[in-house]
């Protein structure tokens, strides 16, 4: 998903086995991204078991929500964290501990038999996942050249956004086995394997990547910017779900200042010429913001159409957690298709697919506005968000590396660290705005409450199809996937 622009492969330093024990190029590819499979999948594979968590352990409202979302907020206010250690202590080094801390968070989960175990395990989980995750891109580029890298990039978008989609597909069928009688509880110890799997193949074999000598953590800008991603996380994911009550607005003023505090220390330290946590510059290079702004709605509106159709399949039609999940099979399906074929197409055509993205991903969502308007799931909305799939997997992945080409190598961890966490706040908007309007309903509007949204993420789509793409350079597919600039 994030094709930021590294030097030529370097040797690979496999710590202290020797490059005897490195990995090939390509199992190093499938070990690093079956960890980010791993944390992109429990982003999701809770949702579905929710309802069967909350019986179980006896949850209130407030208490669910707090168990499946304190991942998603630990994860989202570490990332940019994440991103630095790994260029300080080595990608590889970072990778296997983040792999680690998640395996042993997700044991604790399944293992969990209160509430409280199960939200503190969650949070174990979110940081681990934020540890792992901005290194697996970094040793991607710092593993792969030419078309090797341009491949494997395809792979890593493939691979983190089609989690939603997949994850709520397996939550449906651990969920609906109920193993042994264990009912919830595999949704979080199929992690366990897998990351001691992880762990086996990757320990003391994967590259660490250039450390430049004396670096030190800008800690003050990492506590600024995660007290503002807090406080902004936790606005949107309960505020929205509780409609908003008098203690959501402070928060919400209280991050934005906080975000605002970030952007002027984080300006002073690189006046001072000291390293900040992200660099000013990164976002004054042309093309940077706009790219993101596009890659915000995009992911935005992914996570809004997935939430709240996830909400009309099993409350309002009354569908099987299962059900629900394999509905959403089209969706990563086209996902999928999208991003091992787009850069196939016409390079005459390739500067153009972020715009073509947008209005197609636009007409998908007005076309299921108007196929929801009834009391069934017809096949023909299946085939609807096939498409979208499609058009959000050919966008993201065209605008991503388009954006990215213009990102020198030595901003390459900062900038996989905010375009990660971009990621994480887009889908928290998306859900917290277009479930604010699926639960409020079409009172006053003749319309149902599924088509107010998907008209609403159309609109927004559209916009942001004539506005985000603005200013982006074009550029041939082939200087992208390689990083010349």
């Amino acid at each position: 998903m994030i094709a930021v622009p590294a030097a030529p492969a370097q040797p690979r330093e496999a710590g202290r086995g020797g490059s005897s024990r490195a990995l090939a190029p390509w199992a190093l590819a499938t070990v690093v991204l079956t960890g980010q499979a791993m944390a992109a999948l429990d982003s999701a594979i809770v949702n579905v078991a929710g309802p069967t968590i909350q019986r179980d352990l006896h949850l209130s409202g407030p208490a669910l929500q707090l168990a499946i979302y304190s991942y998603l907020v630990a994860y989202a206010v570490a990332l940019v964290t994440g991103a630095r250690l790994g260029s300080r202590f080595g990608f590889g080094r970072l990778f296997c501990w983040g792999v680690a801390l998640f395996t042993v968070g997700s044991l604790a989960c399944g293992l969990a038999a209160s509430p409280a175990m199960l939200v503190a395990a969650r949070t174990v989980q979110g940081i681990g996942a934020a540890l792992l995750v901005p290194q697996v891109l970094s040793l991607l580029q710092v593993t792969f050249s030419g078309e090797g890298r341009r491949r494997a990039m395809s792979a890593y978008g493939l691979v983190l956004a089609v989690g939603v989609a997949a994850g709520q597909v397996l939550g449906g069928i651990l969920v609906s086995a109920d193993l042994f009688g264990t009912g919830w509880r595999p949704v979080f110890l199929v992690n366990v394997p897998a990351g001691l799997a992880v762990l086996a193949w990757a320990a003391g074999r994967l590259p660490g990547g250039p450390r430049p000598a004396g670096t030190r953590l800008d800690l003050g800008g990492a506590g600024l910017l995660a007290a503002a991603v807090l406080a902004l996380v936790v606005t949107l994911t309960f505020g929205a779900d509780a409609g908003w009550p008098l203690w959501s607005w402070p928060a919400a003023a209280v991050g934005t200042a906080a975000m605002a505090l970030f952007v002027r220390y984080e300006a002073r330290l690189a006046r001072k010429g000291r390293e900040p946590l992200i660099d000013p510059g990164l976002l004054a290079r042309p093309g940077v913001r706009g790219g993101l702004a596009g890659i915000f709605t995009l992911h935005g509106s992914y996570g809004g159409l997935v939430f709240t159709t996830a909400l009309y399949l099993q409350h309002a039609l009354r569908e099987s957690p299962l059900a629900s999940g394999l509905t959403f099979a089209a969706y990563a399906i086209g996902f999928a298709t999208a991003s091992v074929s787009w850069t196939r197409l016409p390079t005459g055509w390739q500067p153009r697919l972020p715009q073509a993205a947008f209005t197609l991903f636009a007409v998908a969502c007005a076309l299921l506005a108007w196929l929801t308007s009834t009391t069934t799931w017809p096949w023909q909305a299946t085939a609807t968000l096939f498409i979208a799939g499609v058009a959000h997997g050919t966008g993201f992945d065209a605008l991503v590396h388009r954006t990215a080409a213009g990102v020198p190598t030595e901003h390459a961890a900062s900038f996989s660290g905010l375009l990660a966490t971009v990621n994480q706040l887009a889908i928290v908007t998306g859900i917290a705005v277009a479930g604010t309007l699926y639960l409020s309903g079409g009172r006053g509007t003749g319309l149902p409450a599924m088509s107010i949204v998907l008209l609403a993420l159309a609109s927004a789509l559209v916009v942001a199809g004539t506005s985000a793409t603005v200013g982006q350079r074009t550029r041939q597919p082939s200087d992208v996937a390689s990083g010349r600039r």
